[in-house]
């Protein structure tokens, strides 16, 4: 159940939205700080709009929480729940930047003397998204503010565009702090993880490489001869065989042995095993 202000009230609409803004900002900053790790942690918030509206409303007064002066606990609060996200998740970064967006104003809520923080379900803090407000005590309602968190760590960067197929190294690229929320797959962070890798996809100059875009290059290729190894309970054969497919190391291999039959197995120096 949603309660509003009364309509009675003497506010002008304008003074109303001031008060309610300031309420929020408020009342939302105490909620994310005071939010615990372990479940939803209840926090105190202003206990009356009224306490509020007559500073926010006064002409050139300058009491009053302002918005602009309570912009950044808002953030710093948000922040402290994405790094407890992160953490959870195992997410390595060197810094977050979030950036709190506005509630929409028109919407009247009634005071509230007790709520708690959440993440809206299927929600989670990482680049566009909401964080949520519920009161617990006091009145019924329930309240989600726009939110955009960046997260931010060294990633690989092309120093050149290179095509498909070619091969990459940690020569081939550069170490730069990039915004993980701006692309949707994994990226490589650690330039080490390209030795011996084949781009699967082209890059551009100033391109992020992205995990999918690597791959290991066939140490065999589709006619190439093969060993074919069957290993058994107390025996074990060996024959030749014919690749049907390319293959890299440690993955699986179609071949043909001299009997005309199609195995599987994986590859390793040239040779795949298959167990009985």
């Amino acid at each position: 159940m949603r309660h509003a202000l009364s309509p009675t009230s003497p506010r002008s609409p304008s003074r109303s939205r001031a008060a309610l803004r300031a309420f929020w900002r408020v009342g939302l900053c105490a909620a994310l700080v005071a939010a615990a790790p372990a479940g939803a942690q209840q926090i105190a918030v202003a206990p009356s709009l009224a306490a509020i509206a007559p500073q926010a409303a006064a002409p050139g007064s300058q009491a009053g929480p302002q918005p602009s002066a309570l912009a950044d606990p808002i953030d710093e609060a948000v922040r402290i729940l994405a790094e407890r996200e992160l953490n959870a998740a195992r997410v390595s970064r060197t810094r977050i930047d979030v950036k709190v967006g506005q509630f929409d104003t028109r919407v009247q809520l009634a005071p509230c003397a007790r709520a708690e923080p959440f993440v809206p379900p299927g929600s989670r803090l990482w680049g566009r998204t909401q964080v949520g407000v519920r009161c617990v005590s006091g009145a019924s309602w329930m309240i989600r503010l726009p939110v955009s968190v960046s997260v931010f760590a060294p990633v690989a960067i092309a120093n050149a565009s290179m095509p498909a197929g070619a091969p990459i190294g940690p020569t081939d690229v550069r170490m730069e702090e990039y915004d993980l929320t701006r692309d949707p797959a994994p990226l490589v962070v650690d330039a080490a993880a390209l030795v011996g890798k084949q781009l699967t996809r082209t890059i551009t100059a100033g391109q992020a490489v992205r995990v999918d875009a690597l791959r290991t290059p066939p140490s065999v290729n589709a006619g190439d001869p093969v060993q074919i190894v069957v290993n058994g309970q107390g025996f074990s054969l060996t024959s030749e065989g014919v690749a049907l497919t390319p293959g890299s190391e440690g993955q699986p291999l179609r071949a043909r042995t001299e009997s005309g039959r199609v195995v599987v197995g994986i590859l390793r120096d040239r040779t795949i095993e298959l167990r009985l």
